[in-house]
């Protein structure tokens, strides 16, 4: 729990009284999909997105976190059972109509209708499960995880989205990066020594095969993608010692400037609201006269 937990949980039940209410009769379907989610952003803007979501029978979001945002639900109509991860194992509950949950950075959770809320017989919904939901930021990303037969979270991929459930399809790997480097900042090359200077910290993520065959950057610290986000995030256990803390100015590198804006949009999801990357790459940088040392 935080303290923006609660001033979400009050927004989401005010718009659950208005839903209540026919305000958002507009955006809500006459006839509710068959078998799939449906949801509408009810409104949103640069501090807080809210959102009014569908439920359906045996339909769940799978275990998933919100990266960097925090999080709340108030039931409208219905019920819904939430199973979240409380670092040893997965606890369940029921939220009634009424009912509230938020959900602090790091919750991981799966949502679903809960099996009293349709007709046991049919398996159909006998009237709509609806909840408003905020998040604060804005989603941008989520994580998805496993329990490990050994009784561990494991987290198995990582999405950028800016929807409470996810993307409906796959995205390109274009439109992922235009999504990425809409969130960031991007360095160029000639500006780099400037950054540096001001107390930026670069980070080279090409793996060593690649930095045999086009050079070393001096001062540099070497951290290779898979582990990047532990590295420096300022709370992980594998934290660094210059991950001290979430304002660090983190300015990431690659090969051509591609992969980078993948990872300093990563950065971003998990708090860490400075992070850029080199645009152009280690190959921009070669290009540039006495390119600066790092440190």
């Amino acid at each position: 729990m935080t303290d923006t937990a609660p001033d979400l949980l009050a927004l989401t039940a005010t718009e659950a009284a208005k839903v209540c209410a026919g305000d958002y009769d507009r955006v809500i379907p006459t006839e509710w999909p068959v078998g799939e989610r449906w949801s509408t952003r009810l409104w949103g803007d640069d501090e807080v997105d809210v959102w009014l979501i569908s439920w359906v029978p045996e339909r769940s979001t799978e275990l998933h976190d919100h990266a960097g945002s925090l999080g709340a639900l108030t039931v409208v109509s219905g019920a819904l059972a939430e199973r979240s991860w409380d670092g040893e194992a997965l606890r369940e509950r029921r939220i009634d109509a009424g009912g509230q949950a938020s959900f602090d950075r790091g919750w991981v959770h799966d949502v679903t209708r809960h099996a009293d809320a349709h007709d046991a017989a049919s398996g159909e919904a006998t009237a709509p499960t609806l909840s408003v939901h905020a998040y604060s930021p804005p989603l941008t990303a989520m994580s998805y995880y496993e329990v490990t037969p050994g009784g561990r979270l494991r987290r198995v991929r990582s999405e950028l989205t800016d929807e409470p459930e996810g993307p409906t399809g796959g995205r390109g790997i274009d439109e992922l990066l235009a999504s990425a480097r809409d969130r960031i900042d991007r360095v160029e090359a000639a500006d780099l020594r400037a950054e540096l200077e001001a107390g930026a910290i670069l980070v080279d993520t090409r793996p060593a095969a690649q930095r045999a065959a086009e050079g070393e950057v001096e001062g540099a610290l070497i951290i290779e993608r898979n582990v990047l986000e532990w590295r420096l995030d300022p709370s992980s256990d594998a934290r660094i010692p210059e991950a001290t803390g979430w304002d660090v100015r983190w300015i990431v590198m690659c090969s051509e400037g591609y992969s980078s804006s993948l990872a300093a949009a990563a950065l971003r999801d998990i708090g860490l609201h400075r992070a850029a990357d080199l645009a152009g790459g280690y190959t921009a940088l070669a290009a540039v006269p006495a390119a600066p040392a790092a440190g």
